[in-house]
């Protein structure tokens, strides 16, 4: 069963350019991982200052490993302090994996 995961930050506006750019390594690190079917950064289209990941994982101990994983672990609390509110993480599973659009 596929766990798929919409992560959701606020960056303060100071601090976006440097957010983004650490997320773009988190990502380019997480793109390694074994089990990470889909790990996209996103900007909001309304408010810039909103970035967030769209994730697909083959399986929750992928999830939970890539979770443990340095490059999420190691300077968590330095990306935290440059949003204005704490993240929103939403998981959810498919019970069916051929319920996903080909290439989701």
């Amino acid at each position: 069963m596929t766990i798929n995961v919409l992560a959701i930050f606020h960056a303060i506006p100071e601090h976006r350019d440097e957010l983004k750019r650490q997320l773009e390594v988190m990502a380019a690190e997480t793109h390694k991982e074994e089990g990470c079917l889909l790990y996209a950064l996103q900007v909001g289209t309304e408010d810039p200052h909103v970035l967030g990941f769209v994730e697909k994982w083959e399986s929750a101990e992928a999830l939970a490993k890539h979770q443990q994983a340095p490059h999420v672990v190691n300077g968590r609390d330095e990306r935290t302090a440059m949003m204005s509110q704490p993240p929103v993480v939403i998981s959810t599973h498919n019970n069916d994996d051929q319920a996903w659009p080909v290439g989701l």
